[in-house]
Protein backbone atom coordinates (compact mmCIF):
# COMPACT_ATOMS: atom_id res chain seq x y z
CA UNK A 1 0.00 0.00 0.00
CA UNK A 2 1.11 3.52 -0.67
CA UNK A 3 1.90 5.75 2.28
CA UNK A 4 2.51 9.40 3.06
CA UNK A 5 5.54 9.28 5.33
CA UNK A 6 5.74 13.05 5.61
CA UNK A 7 2.27 13.06 7.03
CA UNK A 8 3.22 10.37 9.55
CA UNK A 9 6.18 12.45 10.72
CA UNK A 10 3.86 15.45 11.15
CA UNK A 11 1.51 13.32 13.25
CA UNK A 12 4.40 12.12 15.39
CA UNK A 13 5.42 15.72 16.11
CA UNK A 14 1.88 16.65 17.06
CA UNK A 15 1.73 13.61 19.32
CA UNK A 16 4.67 14.93 21.27
CA UNK A 17 2.79 18.20 21.67
CA UNK A 18 -0.25 16.73 23.36
CA UNK A 19 -2.30 15.17 20.52
CA UNK A 20 -3.04 11.45 20.19
CA UNK A 21 -2.47 9.56 16.97
CA UNK A 22 -6.19 9.39 16.26
CA UNK A 23 -6.57 13.13 16.77
CA UNK A 24 -3.66 13.74 14.42
CA UNK A 25 -5.31 11.63 11.75
CA UNK A 26 -8.45 13.76 11.81
CA UNK A 27 -6.94 17.26 11.49
CA UNK A 28 -8.80 18.88 8.55
CA UNK A 29 -5.84 20.61 6.89
CA UNK A 30 -7.52 20.36 3.48
CA UNK A 31 -10.32 18.57 1.66
CA UNK A 32 -7.93 15.95 0.30
CA UNK A 33 -7.82 12.52 1.96
CA UNK A 34 -5.27 12.04 4.70
CA UNK A 35 -3.94 8.51 5.13
CA UNK A 36 -5.42 6.63 8.08
CA UNK A 37 -2.44 4.31 8.15
CA UNK A 38 -2.88 0.59 7.90
CA UNK A 39 0.27 0.97 9.96
CA UNK A 40 2.81 -1.52 8.78
CA UNK A 41 4.87 -3.03 11.56
CA UNK A 42 7.94 -0.82 10.99
CA UNK A 43 5.85 2.36 11.19
CA UNK A 44 4.61 1.91 14.73
CA UNK A 45 6.09 3.07 17.98
CA UNK A 46 9.57 1.53 18.10
CA UNK A 47 9.25 0.72 21.81
CA UNK A 48 8.69 -2.98 22.42
CA UNK A 49 7.95 -4.09 26.00
CA UNK A 50 10.50 -6.53 27.42
CA UNK A 51 9.91 -9.13 30.12
CA UNK A 52 10.07 -7.83 33.65
CA UNK A 53 13.57 -8.17 35.09
CA UNK A 54 14.21 -11.02 37.46
CA UNK A 55 11.44 -13.31 36.24
CA UNK A 56 12.04 -16.94 37.06
CA UNK A 57 11.48 -19.70 34.48
CA UNK A 58 7.84 -20.36 35.47
CA UNK A 59 6.88 -16.69 35.52
CA UNK A 60 8.68 -16.10 32.21
CA UNK A 61 6.62 -18.81 30.48
CA UNK A 62 3.40 -17.28 31.80
CA UNK A 63 4.56 -13.85 30.65
CA UNK A 64 5.28 -15.30 27.21
CA UNK A 65 1.65 -16.41 26.84
CA UNK A 66 0.48 -12.91 27.69
CA UNK A 67 2.87 -11.28 25.23
CA UNK A 68 1.83 -13.72 22.47
CA UNK A 69 -1.54 -11.95 22.29
CA UNK A 70 0.13 -8.79 20.95
CA UNK A 71 0.68 -9.11 17.17
CA UNK A 72 2.61 -5.81 16.80
CA UNK A 73 5.84 -5.98 14.80
CA UNK A 74 5.49 -9.68 14.09
CA UNK A 75 4.95 -10.53 17.76
CA UNK A 76 7.98 -8.54 18.91
CA UNK A 77 6.88 -8.56 22.57
CA UNK A 78 6.69 -12.37 22.61
CA UNK A 79 9.99 -12.59 20.71
CA UNK A 80 11.71 -10.72 23.56
CA UNK A 81 11.06 -13.77 25.75
CA UNK A 82 13.13 -16.04 23.50
CA UNK A 83 16.78 -16.95 23.67
CA UNK A 84 19.32 -15.35 21.36
CA UNK A 85 19.26 -17.00 17.95
CA UNK A 86 15.84 -18.53 18.57
CA UNK A 87 14.31 -15.06 18.63
CA UNK A 88 15.45 -14.25 15.10
CA UNK A 89 14.43 -17.58 13.56
CA UNK A 90 11.05 -17.94 15.30
CA UNK A 91 8.13 -17.89 12.84
CA UNK A 92 4.85 -17.50 14.73
CA UNK A 93 2.01 -19.53 13.18
CA UNK A 94 -0.83 -17.52 11.62
CA UNK A 95 -3.28 -19.46 13.77
CA UNK A 96 -3.71 -18.71 17.48
CA UNK A 97 -4.58 -21.33 20.08
CA UNK A 98 -6.52 -19.50 22.79
CA UNK A 99 -6.20 -21.14 26.20
CA UNK A 100 -7.17 -20.76 29.82
CA UNK A 101 -6.24 -22.44 33.10
CA UNK A 102 -2.55 -21.79 32.56
CA UNK A 103 -0.46 -23.94 34.87
CA UNK A 104 3.36 -24.07 34.98
CA UNK A 105 5.42 -26.50 37.00
CA UNK A 106 9.15 -27.26 37.28
CA UNK A 107 10.39 -30.49 35.71
CA UNK A 108 13.69 -32.33 36.20
CA UNK A 109 16.43 -31.12 33.88
CA UNK A 110 18.06 -33.65 31.54
CA UNK A 111 21.29 -35.17 32.94
CA UNK A 112 23.43 -33.47 30.29
CA UNK A 113 21.93 -30.01 30.94
CA UNK A 114 24.13 -27.32 32.44
CA UNK A 115 23.31 -25.41 35.59
CA UNK A 116 21.73 -22.60 33.59
CA UNK A 117 18.96 -24.77 32.12
CA UNK A 118 15.48 -25.20 33.58
CA UNK A 119 12.65 -27.35 32.21
CA UNK A 120 9.11 -26.03 32.60
CA UNK A 121 5.97 -28.08 32.13
CA UNK A 122 3.13 -26.02 30.65
CA UNK A 123 -0.45 -27.26 31.05
CA UNK A 124 -3.40 -25.32 29.62
CA UNK A 125 -7.04 -25.88 28.73
CA UNK A 126 -8.04 -25.16 25.15
CA UNK A 127 -10.69 -22.49 24.48
CA UNK A 128 -10.50 -22.35 20.69
CA UNK A 129 -8.52 -21.28 17.66
CA UNK A 130 -8.34 -17.99 15.85
CA UNK A 131 -7.94 -19.11 12.25
CA UNK A 132 -5.91 -17.23 9.63
CA UNK A 133 -9.18 -15.76 8.30
CA UNK A 134 -9.60 -14.19 11.79
CA UNK A 135 -12.64 -16.30 12.68
CA UNK A 136 -12.92 -18.22 15.94
CA UNK A 137 -13.72 -21.92 16.28
CA UNK A 138 -14.07 -23.60 19.68
CA UNK A 139 -11.72 -26.34 20.85
CA UNK A 140 -11.74 -28.68 23.80
CA UNK A 141 -9.27 -30.66 25.83
CA UNK A 142 -5.90 -29.93 27.37
CA UNK A 143 -2.57 -29.01 25.82
CA UNK A 144 0.74 -29.97 27.37
CA UNK A 145 4.28 -29.17 26.43
CA UNK A 146 7.71 -29.09 28.04
CA UNK A 147 9.68 -25.90 27.51
CA UNK A 148 13.42 -25.41 27.91
CA UNK A 149 14.40 -22.14 29.57
CA UNK A 150 18.02 -20.97 29.64
CA UNK A 151 19.77 -18.37 31.76
CA UNK A 152 21.65 -15.63 29.88
CA UNK A 153 24.95 -14.13 30.98
CA UNK A 154 23.11 -11.20 32.54
CA UNK A 155 21.15 -13.62 34.73
CA UNK A 156 17.83 -13.28 32.88
CA UNK A 157 15.96 -16.40 31.73
CA UNK A 158 14.81 -16.88 28.13
CA UNK A 159 12.85 -19.63 26.32
CA UNK A 160 14.93 -21.86 24.03
CA UNK A 161 12.10 -23.87 22.43
CA UNK A 162 8.85 -21.93 21.92
CA UNK A 163 5.74 -24.10 21.44
CA UNK A 164 4.85 -25.06 17.85
CA UNK A 165 1.41 -23.56 18.56
CA UNK A 166 1.03 -19.83 19.14
CA UNK A 167 -0.53 -20.01 22.60
CA UNK A 168 -2.50 -17.00 23.82
CA UNK A 169 -4.19 -16.64 27.18
CA UNK A 170 -7.90 -15.91 26.84
CA UNK A 171 -7.63 -12.76 28.96
CA UNK A 172 -4.85 -11.44 26.72
CA UNK A 173 -6.84 -12.24 23.60
CA UNK A 174 -9.88 -10.31 24.88
CA UNK A 175 -7.63 -7.35 25.69
CA UNK A 176 -5.90 -7.31 22.31
CA UNK A 177 -8.67 -8.34 19.88
CA UNK A 178 -12.12 -6.99 19.10
CA UNK A 179 -15.05 -8.97 17.69
CA UNK A 180 -16.36 -7.23 14.56
CA UNK A 181 -19.32 -8.33 12.41
CA UNK A 182 -18.19 -8.30 8.76
CA UNK A 183 -21.18 -8.21 6.41
CA UNK A 184 -21.70 -10.57 3.49
CA UNK A 185 -24.64 -11.54 1.29
CA UNK A 186 -27.43 -13.78 2.55
CA UNK A 187 -28.54 -16.94 0.75
CA UNK A 188 -30.84 -14.98 -1.57
CA UNK A 189 -27.94 -12.63 -2.38
CA UNK A 190 -30.16 -9.57 -1.97
CA UNK A 191 -29.32 -8.56 1.61
CA UNK A 192 -26.42 -8.66 4.05
CA UNK A 193 -25.74 -10.67 7.20
CA UNK A 194 -22.96 -10.55 9.84
CA UNK A 195 -19.97 -12.89 9.95
CA UNK A 196 -18.06 -12.50 13.25
CA UNK A 197 -14.33 -11.91 12.86
CA UNK A 198 -11.63 -10.59 15.21
CA UNK A 199 -9.29 -7.67 14.55
CA UNK A 200 -6.42 -6.31 16.61
CA UNK A 201 -7.55 -3.36 18.72
CA UNK A 202 -4.35 -1.36 18.37
CA UNK A 203 -3.56 0.92 16.76
CA UNK A 204 -7.15 2.12 16.45
CA UNK A 205 -6.28 4.01 13.26
CA UNK A 206 -5.55 0.69 11.50
CA UNK A 207 -8.82 -1.02 12.32
CA UNK A 208 -10.82 0.30 9.33
CA UNK A 209 -8.16 -1.03 6.92
CA UNK A 210 -8.18 -4.41 8.67
CA UNK A 211 -11.96 -4.60 8.31
CA UNK A 212 -11.74 -3.87 4.57
CA UNK A 213 -9.05 -6.54 4.19
CA UNK A 214 -11.37 -9.10 5.80
CA UNK A 215 -14.24 -7.95 3.61
CA UNK A 216 -12.14 -8.41 0.48
CA UNK A 217 -11.04 -11.88 1.62
CA UNK A 218 -14.64 -13.12 1.69
CA UNK A 219 -16.70 -15.02 4.29
CA UNK A 220 -14.95 -17.15 6.88
CA UNK A 221 -14.21 -20.76 6.01
CA UNK A 222 -17.12 -22.07 8.09
CA UNK A 223 -19.72 -20.06 6.19
CA UNK A 224 -18.16 -19.84 2.75
CA UNK A 225 -20.90 -20.88 0.34
CA UNK A 226 -23.65 -20.14 2.85
CA UNK A 227 -22.79 -16.45 2.53
CA UNK A 228 -21.66 -14.58 -0.58
CA UNK A 229 -20.23 -11.21 -1.52
CA UNK A 230 -20.98 -8.53 -4.09
CA UNK A 231 -17.26 -7.74 -4.37
CA UNK A 232 -15.58 -9.41 -7.39
CA UNK A 233 -12.66 -11.82 -6.66
CA UNK A 234 -10.07 -9.37 -8.06
CA UNK A 235 -11.36 -6.33 -6.17
CA UNK A 236 -8.80 -4.42 -4.11
CA UNK A 237 -8.31 -1.03 -2.54
CA UNK A 238 -6.65 1.53 -4.82
CA UNK A 239 -5.29 3.47 -1.84
CA UNK A 240 -5.14 3.15 1.93
CA UNK A 241 -8.38 3.63 3.80
CA UNK A 242 -8.24 7.36 4.41
CA UNK A 243 -9.97 10.21 6.16
CA UNK A 244 -11.26 13.23 4.24
CA UNK A 245 -11.29 16.75 5.58
CA UNK A 246 -14.95 16.41 6.54
CA UNK A 247 -14.14 13.43 8.77
CA UNK A 248 -15.54 10.75 6.47
CA UNK A 249 -13.61 7.53 5.91
CA UNK A 250 -12.64 7.15 2.26
CA UNK A 251 -12.60 3.63 0.79
CA UNK A 252 -11.30 3.68 -2.78
CA UNK A 253 -11.79 0.39 -4.66
CA UNK A 254 -10.38 -0.72 -7.96
CA UNK A 255 -10.94 -3.74 -10.23
CA UNK A 256 -14.64 -3.93 -9.43
CA UNK A 257 -15.43 -4.93 -12.99
CA UNK A 258 -18.84 -4.19 -14.50
CA UNK A 259 -21.01 -4.05 -11.41
CA UNK A 260 -24.64 -3.14 -12.00
CA UNK A 261 -26.24 -0.43 -9.81
CA UNK A 262 -28.00 -2.99 -7.53
CA UNK A 263 -24.68 -4.78 -6.98
CA UNK A 264 -22.95 -1.49 -6.16
CA UNK A 265 -25.58 -0.83 -3.52
CA UNK A 266 -24.91 -4.24 -2.00
CA UNK A 267 -21.18 -3.43 -1.93
CA UNK A 268 -22.03 -0.18 -0.16
CA UNK A 269 -24.12 -2.06 2.41
CA UNK A 270 -21.30 -4.54 3.05
CA UNK A 271 -18.69 -1.79 3.50
CA UNK A 272 -20.68 0.69 5.57
CA UNK A 273 -22.16 -1.85 7.98
CA UNK A 274 -18.80 -3.61 8.42
CA UNK A 275 -16.97 -0.37 9.19
CA UNK A 276 -19.67 0.52 11.70
CA UNK A 277 -18.07 -2.04 14.02
CA UNK A 278 -14.84 -0.03 14.33
CA UNK A 279 -15.73 3.58 13.45
CA UNK A 280 -18.55 6.08 13.87
CA UNK A 281 -17.42 8.04 10.82
CA UNK A 282 -19.44 8.41 7.65
CA UNK A 283 -18.10 6.55 4.63
CA UNK A 284 -17.14 8.02 1.25
CA UNK A 285 -17.17 5.07 -1.12
CA UNK A 286 -15.10 5.39 -4.29
CA UNK A 287 -14.32 3.37 -7.39
CA UNK A 288 -10.94 4.45 -8.79
CA UNK A 289 -11.41 7.93 -7.29
CA UNK A 290 -14.99 8.39 -8.56
CA UNK A 291 -18.05 8.00 -6.36
CA UNK A 292 -19.28 4.41 -6.40
CA UNK A 293 -22.85 5.67 -5.95
CA UNK A 294 -23.06 8.94 -7.92
CA UNK A 295 -25.99 10.24 -5.87
CA UNK A 296 -24.31 9.60 -2.49
CA UNK A 297 -21.30 11.69 -1.41
CA UNK A 298 -21.17 9.99 1.99
CA UNK A 299 -23.01 7.07 3.50
CA UNK A 300 -24.24 6.32 7.00
CA UNK A 301 -25.48 2.98 8.37
CA UNK A 302 -29.07 4.28 8.16
CA UNK A 303 -28.64 4.71 4.39
CA UNK A 304 -28.11 0.96 3.92
CA UNK A 305 -30.14 -0.40 6.85
CA UNK A 306 -32.78 -1.80 4.51
CA UNK A 307 -30.24 -4.35 3.26
CA UNK A 308 -29.73 -5.89 6.69
CA UNK A 309 -31.42 -9.23 7.12
CA UNK A 310 -32.39 -10.62 10.50
CA UNK A 311 -32.29 -7.16 12.09
CA UNK A 312 -35.87 -7.04 13.33
CA UNK A 313 -39.14 -8.91 13.74
CA UNK A 314 -41.97 -7.17 11.94
CA UNK A 315 -44.24 -5.33 14.33
CA UNK A 316 -47.32 -6.30 12.30
CA UNK A 317 -46.62 -10.05 12.61
CA UNK A 318 -47.71 -11.00 16.14
CA UNK A 319 -45.97 -13.52 18.36
CA UNK A 320 -48.13 -16.58 19.00
CA UNK A 321 -48.41 -19.39 21.52
CA UNK A 322 -49.72 -22.93 21.54
CA UNK A 323 -52.24 -23.13 24.39
CA UNK A 324 -54.33 -26.25 24.99
CA UNK A 325 -53.60 -27.41 21.41
CA UNK A 326 -54.87 -24.15 19.92
CA UNK A 327 -52.97 -21.15 18.54
CA UNK A 328 -53.45 -17.85 20.38
CA UNK A 329 -51.87 -14.43 20.08
CA UNK A 330 -49.16 -13.87 22.70
CA UNK A 331 -50.63 -10.80 24.38
CA UNK A 332 -52.94 -9.91 27.23
CA UNK A 333 -56.03 -10.71 25.17
CA UNK A 334 -54.68 -14.08 23.97
CA UNK A 335 -57.19 -14.23 21.12
CA UNK A 336 -57.49 -17.33 19.03
CA UNK A 337 -56.01 -16.88 15.59
CA UNK A 338 -58.43 -17.29 12.67
CA UNK A 339 -58.90 -20.64 10.98
CA UNK A 340 -58.76 -24.26 12.13
CA UNK A 341 -55.38 -23.89 13.89
CA UNK A 342 -56.98 -21.41 16.27
CA UNK A 343 -60.28 -23.20 16.69
CA UNK A 344 -58.76 -26.38 18.07
CA UNK A 345 -59.72 -28.53 15.07
CA UNK A 346 -56.11 -29.57 14.42
CA UNK A 347 -54.98 -30.37 17.99
CA UNK A 348 -51.71 -28.43 17.56
CA UNK A 349 -48.71 -29.61 19.61
CA UNK A 350 -46.22 -27.01 18.35
CA UNK A 351 -46.06 -24.47 15.52
CA UNK A 352 -44.12 -21.73 13.71
CA UNK A 353 -45.13 -18.56 11.89
CA UNK A 354 -43.20 -17.46 8.76
CA UNK A 355 -41.26 -14.22 9.20
CA UNK A 356 -43.44 -12.34 6.71
CA UNK A 357 -46.62 -13.48 8.46
CA UNK A 358 -48.10 -15.16 5.39
CA UNK A 359 -47.75 -18.83 6.35
CA UNK A 360 -48.11 -21.16 9.28
CA UNK A 361 -46.58 -24.56 10.00
CA UNK A 362 -48.16 -26.69 12.71
CA UNK A 363 -47.39 -30.10 14.13
CA UNK A 364 -50.75 -31.71 14.89
CA UNK A 365 -51.97 -34.94 16.41
CA UNK A 366 -52.67 -37.46 13.67
CA UNK A 367 -55.84 -39.59 13.91
CA UNK A 368 -53.72 -42.61 12.91
CA UNK A 369 -51.37 -41.98 15.83
CA UNK A 370 -48.30 -39.84 16.37
CA UNK A 371 -48.07 -36.38 14.81
CA UNK A 372 -48.09 -34.88 11.32
CA UNK A 373 -46.70 -31.61 9.94
CA UNK A 374 -49.26 -29.33 8.30
CA UNK A 375 -48.44 -26.11 6.46
CA UNK A 376 -50.40 -23.42 4.65
CA UNK A 377 -51.64 -19.83 4.72
CA UNK A 378 -52.03 -18.08 8.04
CA UNK A 379 -55.67 -18.20 9.09
CA UNK A 380 -56.59 -20.82 6.49
CA UNK A 381 -56.66 -24.60 6.16
CA UNK A 382 -53.27 -26.26 6.45
CA UNK A 383 -52.10 -28.86 3.91
CA UNK A 384 -51.30 -32.27 5.42
CA UNK A 385 -47.74 -33.27 4.56
CA UNK A 386 -46.21 -36.73 4.51
CA UNK A 387 -43.90 -35.80 7.39
CA UNK A 388 -45.04 -37.90 10.35
CA UNK A 389 -43.53 -39.42 13.47
CA UNK A 390 -44.03 -40.01 17.15
CA UNK A 391 -43.06 -36.39 17.81
CA UNK A 392 -41.16 -33.55 16.13
CA UNK A 393 -39.28 -30.43 17.09
CA UNK A 394 -40.89 -27.01 16.73
CA UNK A 395 -40.88 -26.11 13.00
CA UNK A 396 -38.46 -23.46 11.74
CA UNK A 397 -38.89 -21.40 8.57
CA UNK A 398 -36.43 -20.44 5.84
CA UNK A 399 -38.05 -17.52 4.05
CA UNK A 400 -41.72 -18.41 3.45
CA UNK A 401 -40.99 -21.21 0.98
CA UNK A 402 -39.58 -23.99 3.13
CA UNK A 403 -39.99 -25.24 6.67
CA UNK A 404 -37.83 -27.71 8.64
CA UNK A 405 -38.48 -30.10 11.55
CA UNK A 406 -36.61 -32.88 13.34
CA UNK A 407 -38.62 -36.11 13.44
CA UNK A 408 -38.19 -38.36 16.47
CA UNK A 409 -34.90 -36.63 17.38
CA UNK A 410 -33.21 -38.25 14.38
CA UNK A 411 -34.24 -37.21 10.87
CA UNK A 412 -34.17 -33.60 9.70
CA UNK A 413 -36.95 -33.06 7.16
CA UNK A 414 -37.69 -29.99 5.05
CA UNK A 415 -40.89 -29.13 3.23
CA UNK A 416 -40.41 -27.12 0.04
CA UNK A 417 -43.31 -25.21 -1.50
CA UNK A 418 -44.32 -26.33 -4.99
CA UNK A 419 -46.26 -23.19 -5.84
CA UNK A 420 -49.70 -24.81 -6.19
CA UNK A 421 -50.62 -25.15 -2.54
CA UNK A 422 -48.71 -28.40 -2.11
CA UNK A 423 -45.33 -29.06 -0.58
CA UNK A 424 -42.63 -31.65 -1.19
CA UNK A 425 -40.87 -33.38 1.71
CA UNK A 426 -37.12 -33.86 1.45
CA UNK A 427 -34.72 -35.47 3.87
CA UNK A 428 -31.65 -33.46 4.86
CA UNK A 429 -28.35 -35.29 5.18
CA UNK A 430 -27.52 -34.58 8.81
CA UNK A 431 -24.92 -37.30 9.36
CA UNK A 432 -22.04 -34.90 9.98
CA UNK A 433 -24.27 -32.43 11.81
CA UNK A 434 -25.52 -34.86 14.45
CA UNK A 435 -22.86 -37.56 14.40
CA UNK A 436 -25.67 -40.05 15.00
CA UNK A 437 -26.64 -38.38 18.29
CA UNK A 438 -30.18 -37.14 19.10
CA UNK A 439 -31.20 -33.72 17.77
CA UNK A 440 -33.74 -32.24 20.17
CA UNK A 441 -34.14 -28.72 18.76
CA UNK A 442 -33.42 -26.97 15.46
CA UNK A 443 -33.58 -23.32 14.43
CA UNK A 444 -32.68 -21.70 11.09
CA UNK A 445 -31.32 -18.16 11.32
CA UNK A 446 -33.81 -15.63 10.02
CA UNK A 447 -31.37 -14.69 7.24
CA UNK A 448 -31.40 -18.32 6.01
CA UNK A 449 -27.62 -18.79 6.03
CA UNK A 450 -27.09 -20.94 9.14
CA UNK A 451 -28.79 -23.58 11.23
CA UNK A 452 -28.36 -24.17 14.95
CA UNK A 453 -29.39 -27.35 16.69
CA UNK A 454 -29.27 -28.98 20.10
CA UNK A 455 -27.39 -32.25 19.60
CA UNK A 456 -27.08 -34.46 22.65
CA UNK A 457 -27.41 -31.42 24.93
CA UNK A 458 -24.89 -29.22 23.08
CA UNK A 459 -25.30 -26.45 20.52
CA UNK A 460 -24.12 -27.19 16.98
CA UNK A 461 -24.03 -24.52 14.24
CA UNK A 462 -23.56 -25.14 10.51
CA UNK A 463 -23.76 -23.14 7.30
CA UNK A 464 -26.66 -23.78 4.90
CA UNK A 465 -25.30 -24.18 1.38
CA UNK A 466 -27.68 -24.51 -1.58
CA UNK A 467 -26.32 -26.64 -4.38
CA UNK A 468 -28.16 -28.42 -7.20
CA UNK A 469 -31.53 -28.05 -5.52
CA UNK A 470 -30.22 -29.55 -2.29
CA UNK A 471 -29.26 -27.90 0.98
CA UNK A 472 -26.09 -29.10 2.70
CA UNK A 473 -25.11 -28.54 6.31
CA UNK A 474 -21.49 -27.45 5.96
CA UNK A 475 -18.79 -27.28 8.62
CA UNK A 476 -20.94 -28.19 11.66
CA UNK A 477 -19.25 -26.87 14.79
CA UNK A 478 -19.99 -27.71 18.42
CA UNK A 479 -20.14 -24.52 20.48
CA UNK A 480 -18.00 -25.77 23.34
CA UNK A 481 -17.22 -23.58 26.31
CA UNK A 482 -20.50 -23.47 28.22
CA UNK A 483 -19.23 -22.28 31.65
CA UNK A 484 -21.93 -24.16 33.57
CA UNK A 485 -21.33 -27.40 31.71
CA UNK A 486 -25.08 -28.03 31.88
CA UNK A 487 -26.97 -29.64 29.03
CA UNK A 488 -28.80 -27.28 26.67
CA UNK A 489 -32.53 -27.82 26.18
CA UNK A 490 -33.85 -25.23 23.70
CA UNK A 491 -32.37 -22.48 21.51
CA UNK A 492 -33.44 -19.57 19.34
CA UNK A 493 -31.69 -16.90 17.28
CA UNK A 494 -31.38 -13.60 19.12
CA UNK A 495 -29.92 -11.79 16.09
CA UNK A 496 -27.51 -12.45 13.25
CA UNK A 497 -24.51 -13.30 15.42
CA UNK A 498 -25.87 -14.72 18.67
CA UNK A 499 -28.32 -17.24 20.10
CA UNK A 500 -30.16 -17.70 23.37
CA UNK A 501 -30.41 -21.07 25.06
CA UNK A 502 -32.12 -22.69 28.00
CA UNK A 503 -30.08 -25.12 30.07
CA UNK A 504 -30.62 -27.60 32.89
CA UNK A 505 -28.60 -25.43 35.29
CA UNK A 506 -30.44 -23.79 38.20
CA UNK A 507 -27.81 -21.03 38.31
CA UNK A 508 -27.76 -20.29 34.55
CA UNK A 509 -31.12 -21.41 33.16
CA UNK A 510 -30.92 -18.95 30.23
CA UNK A 511 -27.74 -17.99 28.39
CA UNK A 512 -26.76 -15.90 25.39
CA UNK A 513 -23.98 -17.37 23.25
CA UNK A 514 -22.22 -15.87 20.25
CA UNK A 515 -22.65 -17.83 17.03
CA UNK A 516 -18.97 -18.85 17.13
CA UNK A 517 -19.15 -20.02 20.75
CA UNK A 518 -16.53 -17.61 22.11
CA UNK A 519 -18.86 -15.61 24.35
CA UNK A 520 -21.33 -17.09 26.85
CA UNK A 521 -23.31 -14.60 28.96
CA UNK A 522 -25.92 -15.73 31.47
CA UNK A 523 -29.25 -14.06 32.13
CA UNK A 524 -30.47 -13.65 35.69
CA UNK A 525 -31.84 -16.81 37.30
CA UNK A 526 -34.18 -14.85 39.60
CA UNK A 527 -37.87 -15.83 39.43
CA UNK A 528 -37.34 -18.82 37.13
CA UNK A 529 -38.11 -22.38 38.23
CA UNK A 530 -36.69 -25.38 36.42
CA UNK A 531 -37.47 -26.89 34.07
CA UNK A 532 -37.41 -24.00 31.61
CA UNK A 533 -39.16 -25.75 28.75
CA UNK A 534 -39.51 -23.16 25.96
CA UNK A 535 -37.75 -20.06 24.68
CA UNK A 536 -38.39 -17.58 21.91
CA UNK A 537 -36.89 -14.26 20.91
CA UNK A 538 -36.47 -12.02 17.92
CA UNK A 539 -34.11 -9.15 17.03
CA UNK A 540 -35.18 -6.10 19.01
CA UNK A 541 -37.64 -8.10 21.12
CA UNK A 542 -37.58 -9.42 24.67
CA UNK A 543 -36.64 -12.99 25.41
CA UNK A 544 -39.70 -15.01 26.45
CA UNK A 545 -39.36 -18.29 28.35
CA UNK A 546 -41.76 -20.80 29.85
CA UNK A 547 -40.80 -22.32 33.17
CA UNK A 548 -42.64 -24.80 35.37
CA UNK A 549 -45.54 -22.44 36.06
CA UNK A 550 -45.55 -19.26 33.98
CA UNK A 551 -44.25 -17.27 31.02
CA UNK A 552 -41.52 -14.72 31.75
CA UNK A 553 -39.75 -12.04 29.72
CA UNK A 554 -36.48 -10.08 29.98
CA UNK A 555 -34.79 -7.50 27.77
CA UNK A 556 -31.15 -8.28 28.59
CA UNK A 557 -28.88 -10.17 30.94
CA UNK A 558 -29.07 -7.56 33.72
CA UNK A 559 -32.87 -7.41 33.78
CA UNK A 560 -34.92 -9.51 36.18
CA UNK A 561 -37.44 -11.85 34.60
CA UNK A 562 -40.90 -10.31 34.66
CA UNK A 563 -44.17 -12.18 34.64
CA UNK A 564 -45.86 -12.06 31.24
CA UNK A 565 -49.43 -11.04 32.00
CA UNK A 566 -52.29 -12.90 30.36
CA UNK A 567 -54.21 -16.16 30.42
CA UNK A 568 -51.20 -18.06 29.06
CA UNK A 569 -49.18 -20.16 31.52
CA UNK A 570 -45.99 -22.17 31.64
CA UNK A 571 -47.57 -25.11 29.82
CA UNK A 572 -47.79 -22.92 26.72
CA UNK A 573 -45.27 -22.82 23.85
CA UNK A 574 -44.57 -19.19 22.87
CA UNK A 575 -42.95 -18.25 19.55
CA UNK A 576 -42.01 -15.21 17.50
CA UNK A 577 -42.10 -15.42 13.69
CA UNK A 578 -39.26 -17.31 12.04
Amino acid sequence: MRSDRGFVRTCALLLVTFLSVSACASIPTSSDPKAVKRVEEDERDTTVPTPEKGLGPLALVRSFLGASAVPDKNYAAARKHLASGVSDSWKPPRELLIVTGVNTLPLPSPPEASEGVSMVGLRVTKVGRLLPDRSFVPAEGSYRITMRVERRRDGEWRIANPPPQLLVARSGFVEQYQAVPIYFLDHNRDGVVPNLRYVARRPASARPARVIELLLSGPSRRFRGAMGTALPPDARTETNVSEAGNGALVVNFSDLGRLRPPEKKLVAAQVVLSLQGVSNARVKLMEESSLLLPDKEVLRPADVASYRRNNHVRADVPPLAVVNEQLLTLDQQANRIPGPAGSGKYNVTTAAHSADGSKLAAVVRDPAGGVRLRVGPYGGPLWASEVTGNFTSRPTWRDATEVWVVVDNREIMRLVENGNGTWTARKVDSTAFSGGKPVTDLRISRDGTRVAGVVDGRIVVAGLVDKGGKVMLKHPTVLAGNPSGAAVRKIDWLDGDSLVATTESDLTPVTEVSVDGFRWTSYSAANLLQPVTSITVGPGRKVVVADRNELWQAGDQDELWRFLQGPINGQSIPFYPG
